[in-house]
């Protein structure tokens, strides 16, 4: 084995050592200048420049201002060139998302997105900016605006306002008012965090630094509540910055955030280090003639000046000196990399920049005597068959299993590849000779009885033995990874391994990435996967994603996607075919159909969408991908298959939401349940005239009639209703002031419908003729209470009650004649109506009335008893005995014959209290009486 040490690479710089590592690019793919506006992707893996320096082997229109090209961070071989026919100077700024797209952001506020092959996708304008002025650049006096990965900050002094826009799908942006606290603020910054709403922001200001989180934010509505939450962070200097700089992508791991604040008309720069709990500061300096600063990471800061890049380094805020290390090339491009360190781009070569990792320097610094070293030192004399192999091994004893976790961690931070596997096989060899350790109480114990700790955020705990054969190892078998430290970074071989064998994939001509396993780690593993998607490098991420055990189906939608784009001129059958052929194994089982088919939808393709949607056998997914098309009608099927009502209001809530009633029409027609449930919502809220409207365009003239007459109903007898919907206030079919005629108007539709059915050879007609004419007597009965109520002054509430009460009112108010009159034209039975008469005498005391009704024979002939009930005499008799007329009741008991008479003389004595002894025929005559009452109860 050839051992080899990558100190010859390394540079010191205070006390830390510094690594570069550089790689040849292509030359000819290069035509970039200092001059041109930059955008690095993470990890290097796609640069973006525009210029206005066209290509002269290109034949671009005269109206083309600038190109956009883009190019593999590895090699720089050029993916695609784009013509711009924008000017470079209205560019404002251009920037790679967390989704892998390229945003380009104007100074007119206009957002244009374009895809990691420089198609372009969309567009929107930043809220910051009124419709009716869009066109009008920016004053970056009053605008200031910060980018970074997840998203964009920006505050209009003019407005008093601070937005947050989130991602770049579209405007999604969340406005807080900070009134006159916007005109202190002169520069932005975010420091970016795996979960959006846990970014920090950064706030410069004329009197100091200020800082807030966003989830903090989006609670404010107003200015208190913002400055409730807000916090000073205290500068080390009486120093307006008015530059923040970070890196502008989320990292995992590691010792904090670190970031800069920079004064650029003074120099000044600050070493910050957020912990997630405080904010410190490391060191400040002051430096001259530097255009540009970059975040190092480990406190240090990387500084473009005009001969080359110079790095810094402070340990100490007051005292100690700065270090400095100056690297002399001519950079056209800087970045800030992952887990730390920075790339610089020059005219034929890629540098990477980065503070050593103490695990390396502990392995590799020179005249190191450390376990790790030590170990590595014996590895090396094993394998050249050195007999004292073994015993410089026993030199460090127990402390072997904590060389072992060392080296394992070392191998992540090295570039090259072969010194990296070097160091595993070392840990591996050291834990082979020495499987146990002494615990601290002395005792033997394996190993797996070390401190143990998770894996590092990002990498999910899948690579187990069980499921990776081939990464089985004796540190890895027991779970979670082991560290030797609290200081060390150390995990599992299985892991670190894992890391590497990924980080070798990755510098394939597939993907052309440089990287190493321990920025890998730093790296959210999703987003990796989305990152070679964006490339089209969709069999490399399915590979990646399966060794690491995180989820594929965003691979594979990113490449449907993509196999619709480029199959522009294929028919849906085709592409269908070629889909499911190729997804066979994972549509339908791993990979629903209903995603398959939003993201065909996402590439306006929306036939071949539904065929594939046809074969989802989830119905909630089925519903739910058709309600977000808009598709209400096949969402409706969908309902019916899956019996559930519940499904059917869900169809109908957006559409009435959105007062589309004949959406609602359309939808019903052919849908028996959702008209069930849209007929039972507009009952139960009491919108009677939404449902007539619904009736009518729907051609339903039975059910319009029968609302129609319920609808009358409802406004002679109203039961009170909650909130009436939405599409209550888009219908109405008159404005008239009383309910009388409303009612009158109402009963007329329903008997236009009924009468209109009757006549037909439709369904329904014999019920449709019976409510014709039950209609056309109750409009009669209304038309005629309401000329009463018009021509009788202080008569109201007639208009609606029965044709009894309504004959009753008219005998209370003499209206005898008017009375018999309404009777007799509604052919009123004759009791009903002498009944009526009988109340109205009694509840007016008409004396004269009820005489005249005992008197009359003809009418006592008319009246039908009903069963166990008293004869007419009788009821007119009683009338008079409550109301005290006994000598009225004499008069006409003298008329009647001996058993009735004497009943009523009995009566009366009673009344009178003359008390009466009955002769023994009277008294089985009333004991027969008193039998046959209670008989008949």
């Amino acid at each position: 084995m050839d051992f080899r040490s990558p100190v010859e690479q390394w540079h010191s710089l205070g006390d830390r050592s510094v690594e570069r590592e550089s790689w040849s690019l292509t030359p000819p793919s290069w035509r970039g200048t200092a001059d041109d506006v930059w955008a690095v992707a993470p990890l290097g893996s796609l640069v973006a420049v525009v210029s206005d320096r066209l290509d002269p082997a290109s034949s671009f229109a005269e109206n083309v201002k600038c190109q956009l090209r883009i190019f593999r961070g590895g090699s720089f071989g050029l993916v695609t060139s784009v013509p711009w026919l924008v000017r470079l100077d209205t560019l404002l700024s251009l920037h790679w998302s967390d989704d892998g797209l390229l945003v380009a952001i104007f100074k007119n506020a206009c957002v244009r997105v374009f895809s990691a092959h420089g198609e372009f996708m969309q567009h929107f304008y930043l809220q910051v900016i009124e419709s009716d002025l869009r066109g009008v650049n920016l004053d970056p006096d009053m605008v200031i605006i910060h980018v970074w990965g997840a998203g964009a900050v920006y505050v209009n002094k003019d407005t008093g306002c601070i937005y947050l826009q989130r991602g770049f799908e579209g405007r999604n942006c969340i406005q807080v008012p900070i009134g006159d606290f916007s005109l202190r603020i002169i520069a932005l910054g975010v420091l970016p965090s795996a979960d959006w709403f846990d970014s920090i922001l950064i706030l410069c200001k004329v009197d100091g630094v200020s800082y807030i989180k966003i989830h903090d934010i989006v609670r404010c509505h107003s200015f208190d509540d913002f400055d409730l939450y807000i916090h000073d962070l205290g500068t080390p200097l009486d120093t307006v910055y008015d530059e923040v700089v970070a890196y502008g992508h989320a990292s995992f791991g590691g010792e904090g955030t670190h970031f800069v604040l920079r004064e650029r008309a003074s120099g000044s720069i600050c070493s910050m280090l957020y912990t997630g709990t405080s904010m410190t500061a490391l060191w400040h300096g002051t430096f001259d003639k530097v255009s540009r600063v970059y975040v190092l990471g480990h406190g240090a800061v990387a500084l473009l000046v005009d001969d080359g890049i110079t790095l810094a380094l402070g340990n100490d805020i007051d005292t100690s000196p700065i270090a400095t290390l100056h690297f002399p090339m001519s950079v056209c491009c800087v970045a800030s990399d992952y887990g730390g360190g920075i790339r610089a781009f020059s005219t034929d070569r890629c540098d990477y920049i980065g503070i050593v990792s103490s695990d390396l320097e502990s392995v590799f610094g020179i005249g190191s005597c450390s376990p790790s070293a030590v170990l590595l030192r014996s590895f090396d004399m094993f394998h050249r068959d050195d007999v004292k192999a073994c015993e410089t091994l026993g030199l460090i004893g127990n402390s072997v299993h904590d060389a072992a976790a060392v080296c394992t961690s070392a191998a992540l931070d090295c570039w090259d590849l072969d010194i990296a596997y070097m160091l595993l096989d070392a840990a591996s060899f050291g834990l082979s000779l020495n499987s146990v350790r002494p615990d601290a109480m002395g005792s033997i114990e394996p190993g797996s009885t070390l401190d143990t700790k998770l894996y590092p955020p990002g990498i999910p705990n899948v690579l187990t033995p069980m499921t990776n054969p081939d990464t089985t190892d004796s540190m890895g078998a027991h779970g979670p990874p082991e560290y030797a430290s609290s200081n060390s970074r150390v995990c599992s071989r299985s892991l670190s391994l894992s890391m590497l064998r990924v980080a070798s994939a990755l510098r394939s001509e597939v993907s052309d990435i440089r990287t190493t396993g321990s920025q890998l780690l730093a790296l959210d593993p999703r987003f990796l996967s989305v990152l070679l998607s964006a490339q089209h490098c969709h069999l490399l991420a399915m590979r990646i994603s399966d060794f690491l055990g995180i989820d594929k189906n965003p691979i594979l939608l990113h490449w449907v996607r993509t196999r619709v784009k480029l199959g522009a001129r294929m028919t849906d059958s085709e592409l269908l075919e070629s889909i499911t052929k190729l997804l066979d194994g994972y549509a339908g089982m791993l990979l629903p159909y209903a995603d398959i088919a939003c993201a065909v939808a996402a590439e306006k393709r929306f036939n071949l969408a539904l065929l594939l949607l046809d074969r989802e056998r989830s119905l909630p997914r089925k519903f739910r991908t058709l309600c977000s098309w808009g598709e209400y009608s096949k969402a409706g099927s969908v309902a019916i298959e899956s019996c559930d009502l519940m499904y059917a209001a869900a169809v109908l809530f957006p559409l009435q939401s959105g007062h589309k009633l004949d959406g609602v029409v359309e939808l019903a027609r052919g849908n028996t349940c959702v008209r069930d449930v849209f007929v039972k919502q507009c009952r139960l809220a009491g919108a009677g005239d939404v449902l007539q409207v619904f009736f009518e365009r729907l051609d339903d003239i039975y059910s319009a009639g029968v609302n129609a007459v319920r609808q009358a109903l409802s406004l002679l007898y109203p039961v009170s209703s909650g909130v009436k919907p939405a599409l209550h206030q888009l219908v109405s079919h008159m404005s008239i002031d009383t309910k009388g005629e409303d009612c009158s108007t109402w009963l007329k539709f329903a008997s236009d419908f009924f009468t209109s059915l009757a006549v037909s050879k439709g369904a329904h007609v014999e019920n449709a003729r019976v409510w014709r004419d039950c209609i056309s007597h109750q409009r009669s009965l209304i038309s005629m209470q309401l000329e009463l109520e018009r021509s009788i002054p202080g008569l109201s509430g007639l208009v609606g009650r029965s044709l009894s009460h309504t004959v009753y009112t008219l005998y209370r108010l003499e209206r005898n004649k008017d009375a018999s009159s309404l009777a007799n034209k509604f052919n009123m039975p004759f009791t009903q109506h002498w009944r009526c008469r009988l109340s109205a005498a009694h509840a007016m005391h008409n004396i004269n009335d009820l005489l005249q009704m005992a008197n009359d024979k003809s009418a006592h002939n008319q009246y039908v008893c009903m069963k166990n009930g008293k004869a007419a005499l009788d009821l007119v008799l009683e009338a008079l005995l409550s109301l005290g007329a006994t000598s009225a009741v004499e008069s006409v008991v003298v008329t009647l014959r001996q058993p009735q008479q004497q009943y009523w003389r009995d009566r009366l004595n009673v009344r009178s209290g003359v008390s009466v002894v009955p002769s023994s025929d009277t008294s089985s005559s009333l004991i027969s009486s008193i039998s046959r009452r209670l008989w008949h109860g």
